[in-house]
């Protein structure tokens, strides 16, 4: 019986193994200040300015900027005070910052699968309410302009934090070696933020799904529940 529960374990943990899903949650990474130099490992209760990058499980995400940027351009960290870390920052167009792009890649700059990513900020009113004008754009390295990031008031919790997906079949998205945000010339947002980034990370050209909770690693897990549950009845 004792060799049976290992077999099965083993068969279950490689099941579950099959899943290559990698998220960006911005928790217990490094951030990079701008000095390229002083870093901090993000801990859902600080809150860290002046950023040039910040890197989490073979991804990093920078701050791309126009001239010297000031300390509230690019933020990572607790900056909404809830507990929950994100990155947030504010546009070289829009008054409150210096940044012209932020880029998502791979360290090693391997090929990935963008699968989506929740909006915690997307506003033309610093601090406040969004006016539906807040043409920020997505770009991969496949295509510029490829859609318009939905608008959203300022804070976690404070507006609908939209969940974006990205459809599997979306070839634009599948098999890039980065993907970034930019404001469009038209657009009225000032500052933008994200909380989660979902991402395959072999870059294996099936795409992913962040609502799907039928994947395979999801589904090993539970399959090792319903045998730990069996078991035990049966002891």
């Amino acid at each position: 019986m004792k060799k049976l529960i290992q077999a099965i374990l083993i068969s279950s943990i490689g099941f579950a193994g099959v899943s290559q899903a990698a998220l960006i949650d911005f928790t217990g990474g490094t951030v990079t200040e701008n000095d390229n130099v002083t870093t901090h490992v993000t801990d859902n209760t600080t809150s860290f300015q002046n950023v040039l990058m910040y890197v989490q499980d073979g991804f990093k995400v920078e701050f791309m900027f126009d001239g010297a940027p000031s300390g509230f351009a690019s933020i990572v960290g607790d900056y909404y005070v809830t507990g929950n870390d994100v990155s947030h920052w504010h546009w070289a167009d829009g008054g409150f910052g210096e940044v012209t792009a932020v880029i998502i890649s791979k360290v090693d700059n391997s090929t990935f699968d963008l699968g989506g990513f929740q909006v915690t900020t997307n506003t033309a009113n610093g601090g406040t309410v969004s006016d539906g004008f807040e043409n920020v754009v997505v770009n991969s390295s496949k295509l510029d302009n490829i859609f318009k990031v939905d608008s959203d008031d300022w804070g976690l919790g404070n507006g609908t934090d939209p969940l974006i997906t990205i459809d599997p079949m979306n070839d634009l998205f599948k098999d890039i070696t980065w993907f970034s945000f930019t404001n469009a010339a038209d657009s009225s947002s000032v500052g933008m933020g994200l909380d989660n980034i979902f991402l395959d990370e072999p870059g294996d050209g099936n795409g992913i799904d962040p609502t799907d909770v039928s994947s395979p690693a999801i589904i090993g897990l539970l399959f090792l529940g319903f045998i730990g549950l069996f078991f035990r009845r049966k002891s």
